[in-house]
């Protein structure tokens, strides 16, 4: 007799691997209010959270561009990602929620222009995504491209120098910390990274970023 817990199982095994196909471009179920509160907020403004018929506010899309048709994808992501971070989310449910909040994410870069001003916030998210399904060298890359777009964006060094921190590779953690303080020598969590590096944050010279890079939106 096959147990419940089997059962169960295999049930959640079956909603994850839905989640990892078709589930990629479908809008989370029974979204609250609460949920919508913690989103950024031009997620009301996007397409399934406004007004139906849903016409783009003029205020974001002279912001971001035609990109700004795309995010509700990026706004549906971040739902996914905040439901299955609650403590006791079983490990399975966890990876295909998560798959699937990396299809929106990915959604919206090959559906946004080259130049879209959100890239750098969604490559880092995508980072933070990866690392979190623990495809390390993804998640690397996807950091350098948020970067590369605009280097003055201080997530995208903190996370990906926090991991190296973590898993004990000091230098590397400390040398891009101090280049993101380059950058952003504002940013005062990259200035308590580098201090518990051993650096400190007064030794480093600013510069002026250079003209951002272009993300193929195909790429992922």
């Amino acid at each position: 007799m096959i147990s419940i817990k089997r059962c169960v199982a295999a049930a959640l095994l079956v909603a994850s691997c839905a989640a990892c196909t078709g589930a990629l471009a479908q809008m989370p179920e029974n979204i609250t209010d609460v949920e919508v509160s913690v989103l950024p907020g031009y997620c009301r403004d996007t397409w399934g959270f406004g007004k139906v018929p849903w016409t783009p506010d003029p205020k974001w899309m002279e912001i971001m561009g035609q990109g700004f048709m795309a995010m509700h994808h990026y706004c549906w992501a971040l739902i996914k990602l905040n439901r299955v971070a609650k403590p006791g989310t079983p490990a399975v449910v966890q990876l295909g929620v998560r798959e699937s909040a990396l299809g929106d994410l990915y959604y919206v870069v090959k559906n946004s222009q080259r130049d879209f001003v959100m890239l750098p916030e969604i490559f880092t998210k995508i980072g933070e995504v990866e690392l979190l399904l623990k495809r390390y060298t993804d998640a690397q890359i996807s950091y350098e491209r948020a970067r590369s777009l605009k280097p003055d964006y201080w997530p995208a060094y903190f996370q990906w120098a926090e991991y190296l921190r973590q898993r004990g590779q000091k230098a590397k953690a400390r040398s891009l910390v101090e280049e993101g303080l380059s950058y952003a020598p504002d940013a005062k969590p990259l200035q308590s990274l580098l201090v518990t590096l051993g650096g400190n944050p007064k030794d480093i010279r600013p510069r002026t970023p250079e003209p951002a890079a272009s993300a193929a939106p195909d790429s992922q």
